[in-house]
């Protein structure tokens, strides 16, 4: 994969906004009318953030709301590697406004593809999409929500935001923070071993392997144990039998506490 930020060493522009629809839908848009990037989209506010498989992010101000538009040259079948790197980023991001010494659950973990959490609470979420823009080439826009002093109420799911985990930062600070943990990764992606590095690092962020995961897939819910990653980045489970299961779109949920 080729490195999107090569020709772009200096500061990455953003455009700034206060109040939008979807920041994923804005970079889209430009792209499909010829812009290339890099280029972030941050909006103080959503009226229509969207998170995976359409589900609505509520967008309030004093959170991060920005999507990166890149343009990249690569076979179709790296794209959804772009998750795992969004995650990576987004953790390392995180990890510089932590504290040192921080307790393991003061500490955030990645649930696959690329949510995090503290504990079984989320505070962020990506959205990765691409279109074709040519032959091998694709318009990728990584969208990032973070809850740094709102935590919305989601029926059903344990939401926190950095606030509550006394973690200070600003939604520009973060997103400077995230800009440099990309241009980071995509560099890495563009070595021979890139992936299996930048894979590394999900899993120094992530649940342990081991842990009793559910997830729900468009086919049907696998219940197991986490074993890993494949050398693409599917999520691999292993059941009560032992049998090994590769899934490449599901939603995950942790059956053991992860604090």
């Amino acid at each position: 994969m080729q490195d999107p930020f090569a020709t772009c060493r200096d500061a990455t522009p953003i455009l700034e906004l206060d109040e939008i629809g979807s920041t994923n839908a804005e970079a889209m848009r430009r792209a499909a009318s010829g812009e290339c990037g890099p280029l972030w989209i941050k909006a103080t506010r959503q009226t229509a953030g969207r998170g995976r498989d359409g589900r609505a992010w509520q967008s309030p101000a004093g959170n991060l709301h920005a999507s990166l538009l890149v343009t990249l040259w690569t076979p179709p079948a790296d794209l959804p590697k772009l998750s795992l790197l969004a995650g990576v980023a987004l953790a390392t991001a995180m990890a510089g406004f932590l504290p040192a010494h921080g307790s393991k659950a003061d500490r955030p973990h990645l649930k696959w593809p690329n949510d995090l959490l503290f504990g079984n609470a989320k505070s962020a979420g990506i959205l990765v999409e691409t279109t074709l823009r040519a032959p091998g080439a694709f318009n990728c826009v990584l969208g990032f929500g973070a809850n740094i002093v709102n935590a919305p109420e989601i029926p059903g799911r344990a939401v926190t935001c950095l606030a509550n985990q006394h973690v200070e930062t600003a939604p520009s600070q973060l997103l400077a923070a995230i800009d440099r943990a990309l241009r980071d990764g995509f560099a890495a992606l563009s070595t021979p071993d890139g992936f299996s590095r930048v894979r590394d690092a999900w899993l120094r962020n992530a649940h342990p392997v081991g842990t009793l995961i559910t997830v729900n897939s468009p086919e049907r819910s696998y219940k197991g144990r986490f074993a890993g990653l494949d050398r693409d980045g599917a999520l691999l489970l292993k059941d009560e039998t032992g049998s090994l299961s590769r899934i490449d779109h599901g939603d995950v949920s942790a059956d053991d506490d992860l604090v």
